[in-house]
């Protein structure tokens, strides 16, 4: 498999990653609201940005779907076209900074790991 196309693989694989984390951690608020260690204010104001992160990202994966590695000339092109598009996504649909910090750190690793791998 070519770095371009494991490079997409892999952000897809992160961003999944990432939805499933914010998933369980909306879970432990639910247990911490149930066990009275924190509030129903404050439950609530977690579950919507937790809900508004996680719906920021699922719509970041059909994007990442639609890619096409050849249009690249290479992983970096790749990564840094990539970046971009996602970033803009989220600040169309008006969604947490918190999702682009996510899509960007996780570029950034992915793009670290694919070049220290030898081909």
């Amino acid at each position: 498999m070519g770095q371009r196309k494991l490079f997409i693989v892999m952000v897809r694989a992160e961003l999944e990653d990432s939805i499933e984390g914010l998933e369980e951690l909306s879970v432990i608020c639910k247990h911490r609201l149930n066990s009275g260690e924190i509030t129903n204010y404050v439950y609530n104001e977690n579950e919507a940005l937790l809900h508004q992160e996680i719906s920021g990202l699922k719509k970041l994966l059909p994007i990442v779907d639609t890619v096409k590695t050849e249009d690249y000339q290479d992983v970096h092109d790749l990564a840094q076209k990539l970046e971009a598009l996602l970033t803009a996504r989220v600040e169309k649909l008006q969604g947490p900074q918190a999702v682009s910090g996510i899509v960007s750190r996780k570029i950034r690793k992915i793009l670290n790991y694919i070049l220290e791998w030898p081909e």
